[in-house]
């Protein structure tokens, strides 16, 4: 039984680059959300560790001024 014409390699080759060029852009694609999604993650992270540091701050009844100081005393 004849299954059609054959693929000459040339147009195999084509064909697979086409493929592996649709391969990429996805790829492409789908880091470049995942990179956002990183960039997110850590600005809600950099939010986070802020708000306990402000609580900490006001548990011990200390100024933003007081702070710096202790740290330059201990750097």
């Amino acid at each position: 039984m004849a299954r059609g014409v054959r693929k000459s390699p040339k147009e195999k080759l084509e064909e697979k680059l086409s493929g592996v060029e649709e391969a990429i852009a996805q790829y492409s694609n789908c880091l470049e959300k995942l990179k956002t999604e990183k960039a997110e993650l850590e600005e809600e992270l950099e939010r986070m560790e802020i708000a306990e540091l402000t609580a900490m701050l006001k548990e011990k009844n200390l100024s933003v001024q007081e702070l710096r100081e202790m740290v330059n005393q201990a750097g």
